[in-house]
């Protein structure tokens, strides 16, 4: 399938033949080493500690408050402490959410271009390799966490974040202040001459003040101090430090602070300010403590932007630049995929301030250009919310083609992701809005033709149905609702599921995130969270989304925009409404020896399809036009439908193959939660398991957990197979009526599977690959009968 944007990319969906993935030899992902970082002072005991640590456990956290080090610590451990036995692999993961950074991992380890598998076959993969993995400050709650790890359970996993984790079987060390030796010395470094012996004091005192934070000591050594500040000067040292620097420096901090904390490359640095000498101003105030460093590039610590934004309040480094200089870096040549993806936090805080502030136009094309390229660098958790914030500027803007443009190309995604349902309603929306363009620019929209059709019988085609729509822009999430865009005067009939989604898709949270891709209608806690559900919530849910729904998810997440300016927080939390069609569930077992006596342990595998063989191939190519007028998006022959809630008559009527098509495709779906509760029972069940192997207990877990996880969707099958059994005896259409049968055979069959495990415990291995791919088949057909457009 294929997507043809008319400004930034054709993104194409490779659904053949899928590669095969090739291990690279050796694998190896190291930090650079910095000449900007002075060389670790002080740390020598943490360093032999956490090199014991690493020798013997399977997961290391250091931990911390910011400033204090831990980033400079991993790097050094990550190139000087051995690899792991095939190879080491060191990777940011501020912001980056649990599906992003497992694909990360994937591309360090194999040679797999363009290829997006699915987290089933990313753990088939990974789950031998013996690596040593370096993830700098992973701040992801820690089922997060733990589900990442499961990933590649023979691995060793070192991570950092500032709050301590609790994750069962990880050897957790605090990183604490320097010692007031190695303050002295660290600072001796920084003046290039030892301290006097009267400094010793003054340096006593500050030690104790910052708690030995090796960023906030920085700050005592300014270039050429012939002296140390008194204590007394602490409240005034900061604006002092800021107040002090030359224009050339102030506008490094300047464009850095207005970004919050997201990091800029030094060469993106370079062109916005068109400074030849702006990376050795940035190391400069990076020795000083006014900036951080990290592998990406550069950011603003937060002290420091609040004291520039608040000595610069008139003169913010102007978003209109900011927006066109990112949007031409991007489109060049030489700007590559994964460049574009490191500075995905940089790309949804452009966007949304543009949104903000009175240019959503150019938000809108700074978003359609890095689309593209996002899709290309297999990030998608990060394409999503970027296309999420660029919707809200297309709807301030009434950009009615970039709605259509990102509502095509976020429906896309999902299908990519194999989350039909919501695939279904962005894809639909897109078209319904693409038909409402066609006939504004034909001048055949008009007040009183749209009236008639919101007057037409049910089942009673408008004489022109592309009319009767409208797509009521959402209010603009960044300001007051006096500022909302009216709707459009020659529609009567409002579609909101999709265009919500998108709204709340353009915002993240700090914790809280799923385990499937991108939009932040999700659950979360802290700055910038969006919404309570849980992701079982929304796979349940996924294909009843009703306008109230919708609506105050869409009102929370403006409340929170207006108030949170950091787009992306340190783990976005993107979670997606499922596919109602996408319950399959491939089932496995395998026994463990425990203490003599044998653990059957069931291995619980939700995706779309069976282990081998699964995912998207993408591709994009960019285009130069930048116009953001042409043609309305092809949608593919079996691109599926939206919940009929949000969809009107004459539609529904026009693209359904059968009446039954309308319930069949958007019926509530129980399978996804069930498979989630098999996959949190079996979590447990291991965990347990792992314990008594090892020795910590002498109790054997129960099973019952998990066989009662089990006999429930076992019993939801049934109910499932009844309501789909009752749909093909009401369908008319001979297509409709095979396809549900094929679905409740299939149903059939894979519960009958989960009986005989139950009946047996003892016996085979449990393998239900076969029975789930006949019903992802099955699933297909359904929507590829049900649809005639």
């Amino acid at each position: 399938m294929e997507i043809t944007a008319e400004h930034g990319a054709e993104v194409t969906v490779h659904t053949g033949p899928l590669p095969t993935p090739v291990r690279r030899q050796p694998i190896s992902q190291l930090p650079r080493s910095s000449s900007t970082s002075d060389p670790l002072i002080g740390r020598e005991g943490e360093i032999e500690r956490l090199r014991e640590a690493v020798e013997t456990r399977q997961l290391v956290h250091i931990w911390g408050p910011s400033g204090i080090g831990k980033s400079a610590l991993l790097r050094h451990l990550a190139l000087t402490l051995p690899h792991g036995p095939e190879g080491v692999a060191y990777i940011e993961a501020r912001g980056r959410t649990r599906e992003d950074l497992s694909q990360a991992i994937f591309d360090v380890s194999f040679d797999a271009p363009n290829y997006k598998p699915s987290p089933e076959v990313i753990k088939e993969h990974l789950k031998t390799l013996r690596l040593r993995i370096y993830l700098d400050d992973a701040g992801l709650p820690e089922n997060e966490l733990r589900r990442l790890f499961d990933l590649a359970p023979t691995s060793t996993f070192v991570f950092t974040s500032e709050q301590e984790s609790a994750i069962r079987g990880a050897q957790s060390i605090r990183l604490n202040g320097l010692t007031v030796p190695a303050a002295a010395k660290l600072i001796g470094t920084l003046l290039g001459r030892k301290l006097r012996p009267g400094e010793q004091l003054i340096m006593a005192a500050w030690w104790d003040a910052v708690d030995g934070n090796p960023l906030r000591l920085r700050r005592l050594a300014p270039p050429d101090a012939n002296r140390l500040p008194s204590i007394d000067e602490l409240p005034e040292l900061l604006p002092a430090l800021v107040r002090a620097l030359d224009p050339e420096e102030n506008g490094v901090l300047r464009l850095l602070a207005s970004l919050s904390d997201a990091e800029l490359s030094g060469m993106l640095l370079t062109n916005l300010l068109g400074q030849p000498e702006v990376v050795n101003l940035a190391d400069d105030l990076v020795r000083r403590g006014l900036l951080l460093a990290s592998e990406i590039g550069y950011s603003c610590p937060i002290d420091v932007a609040e004291h520039v934004l608040t000595q610069h309040a008139s003169e913010e480094y102007p978003t209109d630049r900011l927006c066109e200089q990112l949007t031409a870096w991007i489109v060049a040549d030489d700007t590559t995929p994964d460049d574009v993806a490191a500075h995905f936090r940089v790309l949804d805080i452009a966007v949304l301030h543009a949104e903000a502030t009175g240019h959503a136009a150019l938000g809108v094309a700074l978003a359609r250009a890095a689309s593209p390229k996002l899709a290309r660098s297999l990030q998608f958790d990060a394409w999503g919310t970027l296309l999420g914030a660029g919707w809200v500027a297309a709807t301030t803007a009434q950009d009615r083609e970039g709605q259509k443009f990102f509502l095509h190309t976020e429906g896309m995604r999902n299908k990519a992701l194999g989350k039909t349902a919501l695939a279904t309603i962005l894809l639909t929306e897109a078209l319904v809005l693409g038909k409402e363009i066609s006939a504004l620019q034909a001048g055949s929209a008009t007040q009183p033709i749209a009236s008639a059709a919101a007057s037409q019988p049910v089942g009673t085609a408008p004489s022109n149905p592309a009319s009767t729509t409208s797509h009521t822009a959402p209010p603009n999430p960044a300001s007051t609702a006096s500022h909302t865009a009216p709707p459009n005067p020659a529609s009567t009939t409002s579609h909101t599921a999709a265009s919500n989604h998108m709204t709340a898709m353009a915002h993240t949270t700090i914790t809280g995130h799923v385990s499937v891709s991108a939009s932040v209608t999700g659950s979360g806690a802290g700055a910038g969270s969006v919404g309570n559900a849980t992701q079982a919530g929304h796979e349940t849910q996924a294909a009843q989304v009703t306008h109230t729904t919708v609506a105050n998810s869409m009102k929370h997440a403006a409340t929170q925009t207006a108030t949170n300016s950091t787009m992306r927080a340190t783990a976005s939390s993107v979670p997606h409404m499922a596919a109602a069609g996408g319950h399959a569930v491939a089932v496995g077992a395998t026994t463990v020896a425990a203490k003599g006596a044998t653990g059957l342990i069931l291995a619980c595998v939700i995706g779309f399809a069976a282990v081998a063989g699964v995912g998207a191939v993408v591709y994009a190519s960019d285009q130069s036009n930048t116009s953001q007028n042409g043609a309305s998006p092809a949608v593919s022959p079996t691109s599926p439908s939206s919940d009929p809630t949000s969809l009107p008559t004459w539609f529904r009527t026009s693209v359904y193959a059968d009446a039954v098509c309308d319930s069949a495709i958007t019926e509530e779906d129980p399978l996804d939660q069930d498979s989630s509760n098999i996959s949190d029972a079996l979590s447990t069940y291991n965990e347990g398991m792992d314990e008594y192997n090892s020795g910590l207990t002498s109790t054997q877990p129960s099973a019952t957990p998990l066989n009662t996880a089990v006999q429930t969707m076992i019993s939801d099958l049934k109910s499932t197979d009844s309501t789909v059994q009752d749909e093909a005896s009401q369908a008319q259409n001979s297509t409709v009526i095979s396809a549900l049968n094929s679905v409740s055979s299939a149903l059939e069959q894979l519960g009958s599977a989960f009986q005989t495990y139950l009946d047996d415990q003892q016996g085979s291995p449990l393998d239900i690959s076969s029975e789930d791919d006949q019903l992802t088949k099955a699933e297909d057909a359904v929507y590829n009968a049900c649809f005639t457009f």
